[in-house]
């Protein structure tokens, strides 16, 4: 991979046209002709006969985690304090939100035992209800059952978790690309665990799309299930900022934050001010752009950290996500 002066990624696809590059490069190198000042984007220009051009398209501005619910003001000092082991380049990924056809909702009915009529609502959207209900819409589909949870206890998280996972198996719902799955919720009244599967790759995924919810109700009866699925597809390969780079973002205030802090001593619309230390660096993918669109999944690097306030009353663990890909530096909420 290559980055010109322009700031434009340059992709190498396959083999052949490395070597077309090289070659290009050799002779340039040999001819007594050449002009100074070639660089890499001249080089890689689309040649005669239409052939893909070799520049990697511009990513969306990735969608970063928003945690800030009690609209906090941060004014931290923040250090780095860690080794960074992190890849130079990644794979970025192309998905598409998942679809269903009348008859693909017809057939999931009949696999849930749900046995109305199909409304069509237009727009790809169409319900049923019977004996629990359907609801399908571009990029998702619920369901919801009539069944009444028994007498007994909630199961623990491993069997919850494996009836989640038998019960989407057996209705045909599992994905093939969908990761162990895990309980992400436990509430207690009404006795209720949410176990939510998202893909094995790329992984780790902060967003919440794609994924899966299935809410188990005592016995491990199966009350609630919302697919946000996609088709997932690797995509070229994307040069990542170094460590130091995006730390000076950390710095300058420009991450997105993630700390749990107690509301008696921090209330709503706080400044929090102090010191924070990042020990480790870790990378995992978000997703970015609009649905409707081709929408990706792009690396980010996820600092984590100790905050101490001014003061020094307590410690607290603190994460910062910053955009890991060169040409994509602005993070929306």
């Amino acid at each position: 991979m290559i980055r010109s002066n322009q700031g434009d990624l340059i992709v190498i696809r396959r083999t052949t046209r490395l070597c077309a590059i090289l070659a290009t490069i050799l002779a340039l190198t040999l001819s007594p002709a050449r002009v100074p000042g070639t660089i890499a984007q001249d080089a890689t220009q689309e040649p005669e006969g239409g052939a893909e051009s070799e520049l990697a398209p511009q990513l969306p501005p990735v969608d970063l985690p928003t945690m800030n619910e009690r609209a906090y003001v941060f004014e931290l000092d923040s250090v780095w304090d860690g080794n960074a082991s992190t890849p130079q380049e990644l794979p970025i990924y192309e998905y598409e939100a998942m679809t269903y056809t009348e008859e693909q909702v017809s057939e999931i009915a009949s696999a849930l035992g749900i046995e109305g009529e199909i409304e069509a609502q237009g727009d790809g959207t169409y319900s049923v209800a019977g004996n629990g209900s359907l609801f399908t819409t571009p990029g998702l589909l619920q369901y919801v059952s009539g069944e009444q949870a028994p007498d007994e206890e909630i199961p623990d998280d491993g069997a919850a978790v494996a009836f989640a996972r038998d019960w989407l198996r057996v209705s045909g719902l599992l994905p093939a690309n969908a990761n162990d799955g895990a309980v992400i919720a436990t509430i207690d009244t009404p006795a209720r665990k949410i176990v939510e599967f998202k893909p094995a790759s790329p992984a780790p995924l902060l967003s919440s799309t794609p994924g899966i919810t299935v809410t188990i109700g005592p016995g491990g009866t199966i009350l609630e299930t919302r697919i946000s699925w996609a088709t997932i597809n690797q995509g070229d390969v994307y040069q990542l900022r170094s460590v130091d780079d995006a730390f000076n973002d950390v710095a300058s205030r420009l991450s997105y934050l993630d700390v749990t802090l107690p509301e008696d001593q921090f209330p709503q619309g706080s400044t929090i001010t102090g010191t924070v230390t990042y020990h480790e660096v870790s990378i995992a993918y978000a997703t970015s752009g609009v649905q409707g669109d081709l929408q990706y999944m792009q690396p980010v690097y996820v600092f984590s950290g100790t905050y101490t306030p001014e003061g020094g009353d307590g410690t607290y663990d603190i994460v910062a996500y910053v955009p890991a890909i060169v040409t994509s530096l602005q993070p929306v909420g």
